[in-house]
């Protein structure tokens, strides 16, 4: 009697372990997930007073902002039409601590506008052996601007012939288009330039000045100074309008509008009257985090107020740092790669440099991309060490050596918040070195593209955002997919063995006695 009663608990026990099975594959697969993404959701959308708007208002730790300078070994025999000779430098590390100024939410909590506030701190230890009062022999970007843009607009053709006779006036008695100064000054604090001219020489400086370009800024005492950074450090301008991620997180930090306009009016937009250009689109966000719930595949944009343009990330592979998955996504070979007519992109070519390697239809080779109308200077943006660029370019310099690990954009996102973990944004700025019509001192000049700095700005997430992360999402992750597998293989595990058992005690009853 005992057995039969035994027999029937087996198969209430294999039933309710199949019930157990069951809710474990429930809450593993709908349950759980569902309650993680509404989680997630909660915790991406800015909402004013929540611990999302603080990191969003005052970044959790501070952005890495490196640059390496090209040194130039060889500036006099330049000077008499040598190829360039440059030496790389650097790092120069800066921490880069970015601060928002809200000023007001949309009525309907779906967008936020503010102005962004950046700050760099020399990172003394990071940069070690190297010290901002290095010493370094450098393209003379401003006066090289200024002779271009000047030979560029025909109605300062005759501003050349003044310039060329006021050179010594006007640009500190130069000997050739380089320029001898610390990395302190090249960056940041200026080199000075315009000091104290005199007649024409004064008037040549006004006119630069009023120019307005962002790189130049006149000093206390009148003279003016070139720097590649000193503008962005201290107070923006540009007003940002994001999404909050409130009806659609997937938009989270999406950027909606710049300087109250949807679009860029930067680069060429299409014939048709109102139509504006994909080069002028503004898509993304501005890097500093992502949407929530990636998939393997899939791509994303960044855009980028220093290039004036949008980037799209491709996925590349899955990666863990430090103990947190996440996916990798690196910029496209169409980058400025793919750029001009054939690639329904003509919209950068913006052909504002005469006498400069380029291509018949006004477009640059490959890897190159002008960036005159962004930066009201005849700037040009490749990777660094001109990675995938054309040999038109990189054959005319030495002391280039690009690598794609080194040089190539990547980023490293938490698949499920969109959080960066780590990577960076990496970029050259060059400029077009030639001779120039009625101005002596580049008459002997070889027409190359000549690199000056390259930078790369990203991110780390530190040992104490890790340890946040991992407390917040990681471990929560862990714990669940714990309950979930022990939950459905511990009741798979006992409803098989209760069935054996009810089996095996099924066929010892049936079994007839032995005589």
């Amino acid at each position: 009697m005992l057995s039969v009663k035994m027999i029937h608990w087996s198969l209430v026990v294999s039933a309710l372990g199949v019930c157990v099975a069951v809710l474990g594959g429930y809450c593993g697969w709908i349950l759980f997930p569902n309650m993680v993404h509404k989680k997630v959701e909660q915790s991406v959308i800015i909402q004013d007073g929540s611990e999302q708007f603080k990191r969003f208002v005052n970044l959790p730790q501070p952005l890495n902002f490196k640059v390496y300078i090209f040194n130039v070994t060889n500036s006099d025999r330049i000077q008499q039409g040598a190829i360039p000779i440059v030496e790389e430098i650097g790092p120069y590390v800066y921490k880069q601590f970015r601060q928002k100024k809200v000023k007001h939410f949309s009525r309907d909590g779906s967008k936020i506008s503010y102005v962004q506030n950046v700050h760099f701190d020399f990172d003394a230890d990071a940069s070690a052996p190297y010290t901002q009062d290095d010493r370094i022999v450098a393209l003379n970007m401003h006066m090289n601007s200024v002779l271009q843009i000047s030979e560029n607009d025909p109605g300062l053709a005759l501003l050349l012939v003044h310039l060329n006779a006021n050179l010594k006036a006007v640009f500190n008695d130069p000997r050739s288009m380089f320029v001898s100064t610390s990395v302190r000054e090249y960056l940041f604090d200026g080199v000075r330039f315009c000091i104290n001219p005199q007649g024409i020489a004064k008037a040549i400086c006004n006119q630069i000045k009023e120019s307005g370009s962002k790189t130049i800024r006149e000093q206390s005492d009148g003279s003016l100074a070139f720097s590649f950074f000193g503008h962005k450090n201290g107070s923006g301008h540009e007003v940002y309008e994001v999404h909050t991620g409130k009806g659609d997180p997937m938009r989270v930090l999406e950027i909606q509008k710049l300087d109250d306009s949807h679009n860029l009016q930067v680069w060429l937009n299409a014939s048709t009257e109102g139509e504006t250009s994909v080069c002028n689109q503004i898509n993304g966000t501005d890097a500093s985090a992502y949407p929530p719930f990636r998939q393997r595949g899939d791509s994303m944009y960044i855009f980028s107020a220093d290039i004036c343009r949008s980037v799209q990330l491709f996925y590349q592979t899955d990666i863990q740092y430090q103990g947190i998955p996440g996916y990798r996504y690196s910029i496209g070979e169409n980058f400025i790669n793919d750029i001009g007519p054939e690639h329904d992109n003509e919209c950068f070519c913006v052909d504002k440099l005469a006498n400069v390697i380029k291509r018949k239809n006004g477009c640059l080779y490959a890897g190159a991309l002008d960036l005159t109308t962004c930066l009201d200077a005849p700037v040009i943006l490749t990777l660094p060490h001109m990675l995938g660029a054309s040999n038109e370019y990189r054959k005319m310099i030495r002391g280039l050596k690009p690598d794609a690990k080194k040089h190539q954009t990547f980023v490293d996102v938490q698949s499920l918040t969109g959080t960066p973990l780590q990577g960076g944004k990496r970029v050259q700025f060059n400029m077009f070195l030639k001779s120039i019509n009625r101005i002596s001192i580049t008459e002997n000049l070889p027409t190359v593209l000549m690199p000056a700095i390259w930078v790369e700005e990203g991110i780390q997430l530190n040992s104490e955002m890790v340890a946040f992360f991992k407390k917040k999402l990681i471990n929560t992750l862990k714990t669940l997919n714990i309950v979930h597998w022990a939950t459905l293989c511990g009741g798979i595990g006992v409803a098989v063995m209760c069935l054996i058992y009810y089996i095996y005690q099924r066929g010892r009853v049936a079994e007839p006695p032995v005589k």
